[in-house]
């Protein structure tokens, strides 16, 4: 429970480097989505490729509001992680950030795809953006320690 409270305080002391993390992670994924691996993407999953009249913010927006609510938490306990350890350069805040993606995302991607059929690629590429982003995450909170 002490660490539960120790979470809470961690946001109310660091939000501003939370919300810049989230910032970040969104620009990440952006860019993921969009001129990096866009096509790619859409091609994996099976989508077509929207036009400009079919694409309206109001459509991402659920995904959207998930991801804020995802990062947000994602970077409290991160953060709190980091004061626990005392990190002593940013190395050791992407090592870390590393070690936390592996069980808690890569895995856990690998397991859903493998169950539903998923591409291999898909599996690599959203694997890679969800590791992008919490180096992303890390560096940010790092940095606003």
């Amino acid at each position: 429970m002490v660490h539960l409270i120790a979470v809470g305080t961690y946001v109310q002391t660091h939000i501003i480097g939370i919300l810049l993390a989230i910032v970040a992670s969104y620009i990440i994924g952006f860019i993921w989505h969009g001129p990096l691996f866009g096509k790619q993407w859409i091609a994996l999953n099976n989508m077509k490729q929207p036009s400009k009249d079919e694409m309206k913010f109001s459509m991402m927006l659920p995904g959207l509001s998930a991801n804020f609510v995802m990062v947000f938490v994602q970077s409290a306990v991160l953060g709190r992680a980091f004061q626990l350890v005392s990190l002593s350069n940013i190395g050791d805040a992407l090592i870390i950030a590393t070690i936390i993606w592996l069980p808690f995302s890569a895995l856990l991607l690998a397991n859903i795809y493998a169950w539903s059929g998923k591409p291999m690629k898909l599996f690599v590429l959203d694997s890679a953006h969800a590791l992008v982003s919490m180096w992303a995450i890390a560096a940010v909170l790092y940095a606003t320690l």
